[in-house]
């Protein structure tokens, strides 16, 4: 009897852990939607809004500074307010700066409506993942997270080729902006009933702000994941081509907005089937190391031969090299199992905040950077060639400095 009702609690616990997975995963799946649109929309706003490539730039980091900046609480709140908590207050605050930007027709409320949403989506990815880590076994952890991950793939596909066909075929961008707030805010009243903490009730935990300081400091001083850190930040760099992704199509492989926006969505599709395989190849490899360095290789190559093919070679071409680099750049969602295993537990959720905080500052800084020197040079080929540069470094320091973690238990 007693091995029935454990079983029934077993298999009840396993269909909550799918009900939670599916209700966060579209819940990531319109938060991305909404973190690609200002890059999706880049040669509709440039010429509807009147602005610089520079200007754009910086729209676009209005979302993604204040979100890598709010990294570094983000994994305190996990600690003090529970992941449940955390997300559904913070998606709340997302469907009103969704709400501002469908509105604003004026540069400057579009970007605080970028700010706004920047802050509501920050901590929704590492609370998402404590809870999966949480209520999924060891065996399928990588798993789930890629599932989860790989929503961004398909919230990306949604506004980079959403858009230009709205656009094209009804000639308002904010037709399609509004039905993804209806869907929101459907999904955040879902959330509400059925997102849990965890298996077994847990207290939330009191933290001095004396105590902050020290985790943050205990965690960037551990020796295990300081190159996790360096790496994964230099990583950044070469998510702001694919940032520009619409507008470098257009200007230097003279592409209509309609193809552009086939080519960066397909990119997006095959990110997400990264994602699942890059989780799927290390839980079964029971490496970490290798599907990083394989498929980084990947990136580096396809981006070479994006940054150097002439224009007018075809859409096929182009949407293969940028599917290929949405393969390549499926590499961040290993970095999130691995953190577990390179820190104790203590330590972990603040080393998921710094992780990704480093990353999406140095990227959302790079962005208007590269606008700029877009304008500058009057192309994107110079900026083409830096980023070669930098996703070469980058691999050469994965290659060297990366440590297998995979089966680690830290128990200190």
């Amino acid at each position: 009897m007693d091995k029935e009702r454990i079983t029934s609690v077993l298999e009840k616990q396993r269909r909550l852990a799918l009900m939670i997975l599916a209700a966060v995963c579209l819940t990531y799946f319109v938060e991305n939607f909404l973190r690609s649109a200002a890059s999706a929309l880049t040669p509709v706003l440039i010429v509807e809004l009147g602005i610089s490539r520079g200007s754009m730039g910086l729209l676009i980091t209005g979302y993604f500074l204040i979100y890598g900046i709010m990294q570094l609480p983000a994994g305190v709140l996990v600690d003090v307010l529970g992941p449940r908590k955390s997300i559904l207050w913070f998606t709340g605050l997302t469907c009103i700066g969704c709400a501002l930007f469908y509105l604003s027709y004026k540069y400057e409320l579009l970007l605080v409506a970028q700010i706004i949403m920047g802050i509501g989506t920050s901590v929704f990815y590492i609370n998402a993942v404590t809870l999966i880590i949480r209520w999924f076994p060891p065996e399928r952890k990588a798993t789930a997270i890629g599932i989860l991950s790989a929503a961004s793939g398909v919230g990306g596909f949604a506004s980079y080729m959403g858009f230009p066909l709205v656009q094209s075929i009804l000639g308002n961008w904010r037709d399609l902006y509004v039905v993804m707030l209806i869907l929101l805010v459907a999904n955040w009243g879902i959330n509400i009933f059925v997102l849990r903490d965890g298996p077994m009730p847990a207290a939330p935990v009191k933290r001095k702000s004396r105590n902050i300081i020290a985790s943050f400091r205990q965690t960037l001083s551990d020796k295990r994941f300081t190159p996790m850190l360096f790496t994964y930040t230099l990583l950044g760099f070469n998510y702001v081509l694919l940032s520009w992704g619409t507008q470098f199509l257009i200007e230097s492989k003279g592409l209509t907005y309609v193809e552009a926006g086939l080519v960066t969505s397909l990119g997006t599709v095959a990110g997400f089937l990264g994602c699942l395989s890059m989780g799927i190849i290390s839980d079964r490899l029971r490496k970490r190391k290798t599907p990083i360095i394989a498929f980084f290789g990947l990136f580096l190559l396809a981006l070479i031969g994006v940054v150097m093919m002439p224009a007018g070679l075809g859409v096929a071409l182009y949407a293969g090299l940028w599917c290929l680099m949405g393969v390549g750049n499926s590499v961040w969602v290993i970095y999130f199992s691995m953190v577990g295993e390179v820190l104790p537990v203590r330590k972990a959720t603040i080393g998921l905040g710094l992780l990704n905080g480093a990353n999406i500052v140095f990227s959302s800084l790079m962005t208007p950077l590269y606008g700029s020197l877009v304008d500058q040079t009057g192309s994107f080929f110079i900026p083409g060639l830096i980023s070669i540069s930098i996703a070469a470094m980058t691999f050469a320091v994965l290659l060297l400095y990366t440590k297998e973690t995979y089966g680690n238990v830290i128990n200190e």
